[in-house]
């Protein structure tokens, strides 16, 4: 036992290697819901986002800047946990890329509505 210490250096390419693919997806899961992010942004203003560091950021960046920051804070704070808790790292890509995927979803459910209440 090591008394919780955290071994930086063998845990920093935890993610890039042994969990490689699970990356891959999540960046790309956080890319498509950027995009729609972008996309949402564009036809209801950054007010309505729910991500409160998404929504500060296309405040302070603009809609098409801040989605992005966002996803990079995300994905950087996924390295970070799986620094600190290499076990989780699995579950935590799983979790994140399910989070991303439902949020692509939901931007595109909200864009729909908003192309149906206009056409009204």
């Amino acid at each position: 036992m090591d008394h919780g210490e955290i071994k930086f250096s063998e845990n920093k390419t935890l993610l890039f290697t042994k969990h490689r693919e699970l990356f891959y997806i999540c960046v790309l899961s956080a890319v498509l819901d950027a995009i729609s992010t972008i996309y949402f942004m564009f036809l209801l203003g950054p007010g309505p986002e729910t991500n409160f560091i998404v929504k500060k950021m296309s405040y302070h960046y603009g809609i098409y800047l801040g989605p992005f920051l966002g996803k990079l804070y995300q994905l950087f704070a996924l390295w970070g946990l799986s620094v600190i808790a290499p076990r989780m790292t699995r579950i935590l890509c799983l979790v994140l890329i399910a989070l991303n995927l439902s949020a692509f979803g939901i931007n595109g459910l909200t864009c729909i509505e908003a192309w149906n209440h206009q056409a009204q």
